[in-house]
This record gives structure tokens, sequence and C-alpha cells, in this order.
């Protein structure tokens, strides 16, 4: 009975607009008190615990590497690079979004930061050759979903929280289902795109070898991340430091393309985005004790259990579920508050939880696609000067491709597996 009325404390709180950590920390602390469970140096310690973990070390280390790389101009680099491998063919630029997309979760790991980066590139360079502004938003903020699933990816750091699973297996759990998800987006581009016109030659394009050239070096980020991890040279976190070794090498000395002073912008946004994070962290930790506290994943699961034995019936009630949580909360609290309730009852289904948190992951980034509350769909509109619902219209092709790669990501789990048993990192 208390936590039915601290969830709807806490849904009250949202409902009036309080920004999420202070309303998770307020419903929180309100359930500790009305319980005599806790008091607030109990609270404190409770918040600081969250926030001290060896883990978490990655995830200023790869905000700065993604936000040094975004300053250094990577966009450009890779866009080129990618209109020049696919921008030929019909419907080519809207490939090239796909794949600049593809390659930009490599090194951002922010479906936020590539939405915000590449819109601002690829909107007006789709609109120029004649797509509508509203169909490059939606095909941009579908492929920066990507970015959360393929390595290195920030919000595979914060899931290992509550759950103490492996980043590394993580990692290379969500290569395939990622690539799954840019081949279907391209794949339905062919389709939409059957009668748009070829592009002509420009002139004073780079030539395609020094595209390449020019790309390389940022496409070797992943691979040394990936690499790394998998021939146990350092682990998940030491790499975020190896990677902004790297990304300062590429910007300072090779690219020579980040001057003194918005190095200093790039660490005081770095800063800024990182304390941001860890008070969601440090406030969804505390609600995630209260929660265990009072027995709500053991309830949980016996809830799930009278409902069916099946585990696709459990996963169907699940992706729905987290379709409408990643609607109406955003993804770092909802990671927080709901995966301690229902990581235990999927491993309770025989569902593996490196599997499971792909799933979760994967519908947590359609939310950020999705209104009300959808992030990526403020931050294109932001970009592009368009509307927020013109843009949701021109999603819903893509919300049945998003749809589909989630069906297939959360019934073929060897999509998911493959990889990580591949690399040794789970049986």
């Amino acid at each position: 009975m208390m936590s039915a009325i601290v969830i709807l404390l806490l849904i009250v709180l949202l409902a009036v607009e309080t920004p999420i950590a202070f309303a998770v920390g307020v419903a929180a602390f309100f359930g500790l008190m009305l319980t005599g469970l806790g008091n607030a140096p109990i609270s404190a310690q409770r918040m600081f615990s969250g926030m001290n973990s060896y883990g978490l070390l990655a995830l200023p280390l790869f905000i700065l590497a993604g936000n040094i790389l975004v300053a250094g101009g990577v966009i450009n680099r890779l866009v080129e690079f990618a209109d020049r491998i696919v921008g030929r063919i019909r419907g080519g630029l809207a490939h090239a979004n796909v794949f600049a997309n593809l390659m930009m979760a490599g090194v951002s790991g922010s479906a936020t930061a590539d939405t915000a980066a590449l819109g601002s590139v690829m909107t007006p360079m789709m609109t120029a050759r004649g797509y509508s502004k509203d169909f490059a938003a939606a095909l941009t903020i579908s492929g920066a979903i990507m970015a959360p699933i393929i390595p290195p990816s920030l919000i595979m750091v914060i899931y290992a929280i509550p759950t103490k699973l492996s980043i590394g297996a993580m990692f290379f759990a969500g290569v395939l289902p990622g690539a799954l998800i840019a081949a279907l987006l391209m794949a339905y581009i062919a389709y939409a795109c059957r009668k748009h016109p070829k592009t002509p030659s420009e002139p004073g394009r780079k030539s395609l070898g020094r595209a390449i050239v020019e790309a390389i070096p940022v496409l070797v980020a992943p691979v040394i991340i990936v690499g790394g991890v998998r021939g146990g040279v350092f682990t998940a976190t030491e790499a975020a430091a190896i990677l902004v070794v790297y990304a300062l090498f590429l910007t300072q000395i090779f690219y020579r393309s980040v001057s003194a002073k918005k190095l200093f912008a790039v660490f005081r946004e770095s800063v800024l985005t990182t304390s941001t994070v860890m008070i969601v962290v440090a406030t969804s930790t505390m609600f995630a004790w209260f929660l265990a506290l009072e027995d709500i994943p053991t309830a949980a699961q016996v809830l799930f259990s009278s409902i069916t034995d099946n585990p696709f019936i459990f996963l169907l009630i699940v992706n729905v579920f987290l379709l409408v949580v990643g609607a109406l909360v955003d993804t770092v609290p909802a990671i927080l508050i709901f995966v301690p309730i229902l990581q235990p009852t999927a491993v309770a289904f025989g569902i593996d939880p490196i599997h499971f948190s792909i799933i979760v992951i994967v519908n947590l980034m359609i939310g950020l696609n999705t209104p009300p509350v959808g992030t990526n769909l403020f931050v294109i509109s932001t970009v592009t000067g368009r509307p927020v619902s013109a843009i949701t219209r021109a999603l819903l092709p893509f919300y049945g491709v998003k749809l589909v790669a989630l069906a297939l990501i959360t019934y073929i789990p060897s999509i998911s597996l493959w990889l990580p048993k591949l690399a040794g990192l789970i049986r």
C-alpha cells in the first residue's frame, strides 16, 4: 500500500513537471520517512553508495571522449565518407544518414548527442537534395537510437549499476541488434525512396580515397574499445580512459581541429552533463532501494507468474510496458527504477540477463522518439525548426520498422547472445 502511495506521488510530481531527479528523490525520501525505514543520514548514504561505483568511472570518460570527437569535426568526416560510399544510389543520402548514425554510434554512445550533431548536418543536406525536412528529421532520430545499443554505450554503463552485469558482455551483445536496426532502416529507405532521383556528381566533393583516409582514424575508435575488451587488454572502464586519450590525439595532433578555448568548453560541457546524470543516478538508486525494502521485485514476480507462465507472453507484456515507460520517463531513471524490478522476474522466466538488457535498452530507445516526453523529438525539433507534431507524423512508418527490429531482438536471443558467447564473455 505504501509503495503505491509513493509511486502515485512520483507520478504527480512528474505531471507538474518537477525535474526528474528531484521528483524521484522526493518520492523515495517520503516513502522512507513514512515507513520508518530510513532517515536523512541513511538516505544520503544510499545516494552516495549509488554513485560510488567503479563501473561509473566510465561514464564521464565516455561522455568526454564523445564530446571531444564531435567538437573535432568527426561528424563532417563521417558524413562525407558515408555520402561517398552510398550517396550516388537512389535514396543515397538517406542511406548515408543511417550509415553515418551507425558510425557515430561507435564514437559517442549517446542518442541525444547524435541527434543534435547529425541533425544539424544531415537535415540541411537532405533538404537540399529534395527530401522533406520532416522525413530527414524522422530518419535522423530513428538512426540515432543505435548509439546506446552499439558500443561504447553510456546507457549500458548505467544499466550495469543495479544489475552488476558485465559491461563488456553488454557491449558485444549490442553489436548485432544495432546492425539489425540499421539494415531494417535501409531496407525501408530502399522502398520509400524508390522513386527518388539519383544524386548527380557534385563539383568540389572529396575523392573517395581522401574521404576514407580522413574517416578511418575515427572508425578505429570503436575497434579499439571492442578489441581491447575482447582481448583482455583492458576493462570497459579502462577502455573509456583510452578512448579519451585517443580522442585528444586525433583532435589535438592528427586533425588539429580543436583549439585550447574550445577544448575548455568541451570539458565544461562534459562536467555539466556528467553532474546531471549523476544526480539522477543518486536519487534513482535511493528510490530503487526503497522498492527493494518494500519487496516490490518479489511482488512483481508473483504478479507476472499469476498472469502467465509463458516467457513469450511475459516478454510481450514487458515490451508493451517499457514502450509506455520510455515515452513518459527519461532513460536513466527508467533503468534505475524499473530494471531492479523486472530483471529478477525475467531471470525467473529463464531469460538470459544479457539478452534482457538489450531488450530493455531497445524499448527505451524507441521511447526517446515517442511523444509526449521523447527527448530526441524535442532536440530534432529545435535543430530543424519543425514542430514535434509534424516530425511525429513522419515517424509513423519508422515506428513500424523499429517495432519489427524489437520483435526480432526479443524473440531471437541469438541476435544478442551470439557475439558475447563467441567472445567467451558469457556461457
